[in-house]
């Protein structure tokens, strides 16, 4: 027993250690280089000029679909400093919760995994919510597709496993989606095929493997990560496999990660249900 509660309390100072660590880095790379809200702003000022002007890895530059920029629009009808307060509230929100579904000991390490998250104002948030909630909602991974297109593996993941109800969904919402944000703005997703093909390069230099290989050397691996753990009821998988899956890697995608506690919970509930209900 007493071996088991020091190896706790190591467990726990460790956790401790590891958050205070990365909340002070955060702080210091947004106070020293990235700057406050560095990515909500982009957000916030797409509408503002021309879209897709700015090429990756500098200030305001717009990397997501024009779908996503029309469903943020009305918020981004804000002033600038209210629609970082309220963006940057969202993200702590979230992040909190999200940690929560962990044991008490490990909520306040976990949640400061989101101190860059939140001090930026990226979207890595909203997709640990996909990530979460996407396996019964399948229309939710339109979500990341339309913003950093490639941690979008629900669909995969429900290829991987035969279902295929789940897949449609996915699809259909995807396509819907798609189809409704063209109508209304044909010239702006140009705007964004352009831009794509004249930065994806980028994917394989210092703006997309800061601290990862190259995305073509990540995909095959992930992917093939990803089915494993498909076929083998490795929920787990799926939210590690996003955050390898970023087009442009750096330490803010870990906060994808804190949606493993409720995400495993939930999938042990529901085998248990499984087994309840055909008598195992």
């Amino acid at each position: 027993m007493e071996e088991i509660g020091a190896r706790r309390l190591t467990l726990r100072a460790l956790a401790w250690s590891g958050g205070l660590v990365f909340a002070w880095l955060s702080v210091a790379l947004v106070a020293s280089d990235l700057g406050l809200g560095v990515d909500s702003h982009a957000y916030w000022a797409a509408w503002r000029g021309e879209m897709y002007d700015h090429a990756p890895a500098t200030r305001d530059a717009f990397l997501y679909s024009p779908a996503f920029a029309q469903a943020i629009w009305p918020l981004a009808q804000l002033p600038w400093p209210v629609f970082a307060v309220v963006w940057g509230l969202a993200a702590t929100a979230t992040v909190t919760w999200l940690a929560t579904g962990a044991r008490r000991a490990w909520v306040v390490p976990l949640s400061l995994l989101g101190t860059l998250e939140v001090l930026t104002g990226n979207v890595n948030w909203v997709l640990a919510l996909v990530a979460l909630l996407g396996l019964r909602h399948p229309g939710l991974w339109t979500i990341a597709l339309l913003t950093k297109v490639t941690p979008a593996l629900g669909p995969i993941w429900f290829l991987a496993r035969g279902e295929w109800r789940s897949l449609g969904r996915s699809v259909t919402w995807a396509v819907a989606v798609t189809a409704v944000s063209i109508a209304l703005a044909p010239e702006l997703w140009r705007a964004w095929w352009e831009f794509l093909s004249l930065h994806a390069a980028s994917t394989g230099g210092t703006v997309g493997s800061d601290f990862l290989p190259p995305l073509a050397i990540r995909l095959p691996v992930v992917l093939a990560f990803l089915v494993w753990g498909a076929r083998t009821d490795r929920v787990w998988t799926l939210p590690v496999s996003m955050t390898l899956m970023s087009p442009v890697s750096g330490i803010g995608q870990i906060v994808v990660l804190l949606a493993l506690p409720r995400l495993v919970r939930t999938s042990h509930a529901d085998e248990s249900s499984r087994r309840q209900a055909v008598g195992i």
